[in-house]
C-alpha cells in the first residue's frame, strides 16, 4: 500500500475537516451520548452507520484540482418502508439541456451554470422521520462513544433526493421561477418581474439564461441569499456536454 507524505496528509486532513465541519455547523446533527442514544432507540431503531469516501475532483481538462471527503450514510439499514414514490426524484435529461441550449441560442444569449453547495443537507427532516448515526470509523472530530442525532438529510438517506428536490423547487419559487407543466426539471419565471429566464435543475447543478443581464444577476442574488451557490459564468461543460458560443455583432 502506498504510504501518504507529510504533505498530502495534510491536504486530506484539511479537505476532512472542511467536509466534516461544514456539515456540522449548518447543523447537519447534534452530538448525543450512549444514554441519550438508549434513550431514543425504541422509537429510532438502531444507529445507522456512516462512512467518509474519499475523492480526487479533476477539472475539464483531467488534471486533479482539489481532494474531496463525503461523509454518507449507509441508507440501505434505513428502518423505514418506504416505496419508490417516497424516494424519487426527477432530473434533467440531456434532451432538455439540449433544448434550453437551443433557446439561448435563440434569443442570442448564452448559457450559465452554477452548482449549489451541500445540496443534500439543505432540507431539514420532517419530525416523523428520526435517525441515530454512528460517525465514521477513525473520525478525529467526534468525541468516543458519541452519537449524531440527524438534523438534516444526508448523503446515502433514500429520502434525501426527493427531501432535496421538494426544497430546490421551493427555493426556485422564491427566485420568481416556476416548474413547467411538461417536466419539473425545467423551471420559467421573471426574477426581476420583466424578463423571462429559462433554468434547468440536474440535482445540484443548474443552467440558465434570461433575456437580460440585469434579470441575471437578480436570479443569482436572490439564490444567493438562500443557500451557497457557485456562479460559473458561461457554461463550458455541463453534465458531459462541452458548449463552444460564437458570439457575432448584430
Amino acid at each position: 500500500m502506498h504510504k501518504l507524505e507529510d504533505h498530502d496528509k495534510k491536504l486530506w486532513k484539511q479537505s476532512y475537516d472542511e467536509g466534516y465541519f461544514g456539515l456540522e455547523d449548518l447543523p447537519t446533527w447534534t452530538h448525543i451520548t450512549e444514554q441519550q442514544y438508549q434513550e431514543l432507540r425504541p422509537s429510532v431503531g438502531n444507529a445507522l452507520p456512516t462512512m467518509a469516501i474519499s475523492t480526487i475532483k479533476y477539472d475539464e481538462n483531467g488534471n486533479p484540482k482539489r481532494c474531496k471527503w463525503r461523509i454518507v450514510v449507509l441508507g440501505n439499514l434505513d428502518p423505514y418502508e418506504w416505496t419508490n414514490n417516497d424516494c424519487y426524484a426527477p432530473v434533467l435529461s440531456m434532451l432538455e439541456i439540449r433544448l434550453l441550449a437551443a433557446l439561448a441560442i435563440h434569443h442570442k444569449r448564452t448559457l450559465k451554470n452554477g452548482d449549489i453547495k451541500q445540496a443534500f443537507v439543505q432540507a431539514t427532516l420532517p419530525d416523523n422521520e428520526k435517525y441515530v448515526l454512528r460517525p465514521p470509523p477513525g473520525c478525529p472530530n467526534t468525541p468516543a462513544n458519541m452519537y449524531w442525532l440527524l438534523k438534516r438529510t444526508l448523503y446515502g438517506l433514500k429520502r434525501s433526493p426527493k427531501h432535496w428536490f421538494a426544497k430546490a423547487t421551493e427555493m426556485m419559487a422564491k427566485c420568481g421561477l416556476k416548474p413547467t407543466k411538461n417536466n419539473p426539471c425545467l423551471f420559467t419565471g421573471k426574477p426581476d418581474g420583466k424578463n423571462i429566464m429559462y433554468l434547468g435543475l440536474y440535482v445540484d447543478d443548474l443552467c440558465y439564461f434570461s433575456t437580460s443581464d440585469e434579470c441575471e444577476k437578480i436570479f443569482e442574488k436572490k439564490l444567493s441569499e438562500q443557500t451557497t451557490v457557485d456562479f460559473m459564468g458561461e457554461a463550458t461543460h455541463f453534465l458531459g456536454l462541452k458548449f463552444n458560443w460564437t458570439h457575432h455583432d448584430d
